[in-house]
């Protein structure tokens, strides 16, 4: 496969409209002197009406979809065929920067212009997506637009208010849009095959490595946590200080134990306490209590929730040797979302090609591909920013950066779009390959076999309506089998076998580093298995630890008989999740 790459003067031509188009929507604004652009406010809609001529002249045919995305499609090589989806966000934060979001939109459209000058159609049409909420300005809830088309708002979304007490189901009925239609907006797996966001770093490493551009491994996981350290407040001039059980004391000493052992795990683990309140607060009182918070963060689950128990152990530490007590919470928690391979591949070779050599970084912010990962493979290329600015007006990149993106990003969308699906090489394989390619999708083996003997198939949709089928005529004996392969909730398997990933990926929302809830899973488990016989099973794909928990406390009320249907069910969407995951990865 001959892999096609923007020539450099059409790259250059390319930057240049960027920079220009990115002026022209810094200037649809609803603040004067200002950048801030806030979901479904008339600027907003403005700002879509100006994208969506944009791609229309760049060959797209266009709709604003029920949540306010403008989107665009650009047919390929065969009409209907899947697409591969690019873009990224028009809204802003209040005076806010010209290039986070925007540029992710305007690069795609000048992909989609380059190929439609030529005439060329790829293997798969290009979607290119303008989100219509990523930031959360207005109503302080994120990722409106791209869990719009994942199908995944929550119903009470809908009543969140802003500041002037308007809430989102009004201002969609004020944009022109139906609050009850909010569905229409979800679009099928079968819609898309991989997600591709081009976005500035927000960060210094590619200028501080003095690269343009770079691959993302993962959006970065996090836990956020409410600390305090308890002492005995008392008189600053009648205690002895060896007698003292000064909190501001010990939070000091933990807060540098933070920093320590942060830089020692290595990594790109990150750990931050943002605020700190130290009762009483009298000058002349020893402090009896401070109250901080713990932000921590990495691409990898499992070296954060390390990170986060050895913190937490050196806390409990610090309070022992001083005798004071040390409590925290968790008020917020969000997995790593790991970027597809495949597609860190793809932009890799492809950032080598234009500059030189390829470096990955993992992205400390949020971005609409942890909404869309929830369906779809996703990538992410970052393009390297003035000392790291972001969210503010001096955030800046340089029209020679962008030429360079434009060469990297046009031969990783020509790439991954010319690309043969998973489904045509499951059709096209022996039968030992297609095999292998379901096989850590059950360990029922006469599943596996009867699925490989019912190709070709047409759609995902025919073979997933059959391994439904089959997967319906299991009894015991298969569940028995399958669990034989099966690890327990709570202990992530080992290894690098896909089976063994695909079982991570599905209890990523397990909070392993709660002592407490691992050792109630433990006890479960052990419960459960003396009184069924077997290994609990449950679908743990986007519950926390704790829904899990309730749930086999449940389970354990049923009989012997309710439980194994209970079982086969949650066997039955086990399998079928991982089947996505293989076909649509």
């Amino acid at each position: 496969m001959t892999v096609m790459a923007m020539p450099d003067e059409q790259s250059r031509q390319a930057a240049s409209r960027i920079m220009a188009r990115s002026d022209t929507l810094a200037l649809i604004s609803q603040t004067p002197g200002q950048l801030t652009r806030v979901f479904l406010s008339p600027e907003h809609l403005r700002a879509n009406q100006q994208v969506a001529r944009w791609m229309e002249e760049a060959g797209m045919t266009t709709w604003q979809d029920a949540t306010g995305n403008i989107c665009g499609r650009y047919e390929g090589a065969t009409e209907g065929a899947s697409a591969v989806l690019l873009g990224s966000h028009l809204d802003t934060v209040r005076n806010a920067g010209r290039y986070d979001g925007m540029l992710g939109v305007l690069t795609a459209i000048e992909v989609v212009d380059w190929l439609n000058q030529q005439g060329k159609r790829l293997n798969q049409a290009i979607e290119v997506i303008g989100f219509s909420d990523e930031e959360g300005t207005r109503f302080g809830i994120t990722l409106l637009g791209s869990r719009g088309i994942t199908g995944t708002w929550p119903e009470n979304w809908l009543e969140c208010q802003d500041s002037e007490g308007i809430t989102v189901a009004q201002a969609m009925v004020q944009a022109g849009l139906d609050p009850a239609r909010i569905g229409m907006a979800a679009r099928n797996q079968e819609d898309f095959t991989a997600y591709l966001e081009l976005h500035i770093e927000q960060g210094p490493v590619l200028e501080q490595a003095l690269l343009p551009l770079g691959v993302v491994t993962a959006i970065n996981g996090a836990h956020r946590l409410r600390c305090c350290f308890t002492g005995q407040a008392g008189h600053a001039g009648t205690v002895p200080m060896a007698h003292r059980h000064d909190a501001l004391a010990a939070a000091a000493a933990w807060i540098h134990q933070v920093e320590q052992v942060t830089l020692a795990s290595g990594g790109d683990n990150v750990a931050t306490v943002g605020t700190v309140n130290c009762l009483p607060g009298a000058v002349n009182v020893i402090p009896g209590s401070v109250e901080l918070t713990l932000d921590i963060r990495s691409p990898s689950d499992a070296s954060r929730d390390a990170l986060l128990s050895q913190l937490l152990a050196q806390a409990e530490t610090i309070a022992s040797q001083r005798g004071l007590s040390f409590t925290h919470d968790t008020f917020y928690s969000i997995p790593a979302t790991p970027c597809s391979p495949v597609l860190q591949a793809a932009l890799s070779e492809a950032v080598a090609s234009a500059q030189g050599k390829a470096l990955s970084l993992p992205s400390g912010a949020g971005h609409d591909a942890i909404a869309v990962a929830e369906r779809w493979p996703v990538g992410m290329l970052f393009v390297r920013c003035e000392k790291g600015i972001s969210h503010h007006p001096a955030e800046s990149i340089t029209e020679a950066d962008v030429a360079v993106a434009m060469k990297a990003w046009s031969q990783a969308v020509c790439s991954v779009a010319e690309t043969s699906m998973p489904l045509a090489r499951f059709n096209q394989a022996d039968t030992q390959a297609a095999k292998a390619m379901v096989q850590a999708c059950v360990a029922i083996p006469a599943w596996q076999e009867a699925l490989v003997a019912g190709r070709p198939y047409s759609s995902f949709t025919a073979l997933k309506k059959h391994a439904v089928e089959l997967a319906d005529c299991w009894q015991t004996a298969e569940l028995n089998l399958a669990l034989s392969a099966h690890p327990r909730i709570g202990e992530r398997p080992t290894g690098k076998s896909e089976e063994a990933q695909l079982s991570r990926g599905e209890q990523a929302a397990v909070n392993t580093a709660d002592q407490a809830l691992a050792q109630a899973l433990a006890k479960g488990n052990a419960d459960y298995e003396e009184r069924f016989g077997r290994v609990f099973l449950i679908r743990a794909k986007g519950l926390s630890g704790h829904e899990i928990l309730q749930a086999l406390q449940r389970r354990m009320a049923s009989n012997p008989e309710q439980e194994t249907l209970e079982a086969l069910e949650q066997l039955r969407q086990i399998t079928l999740l991982r089947l996505e995951g293989v076909f649509l990865p």
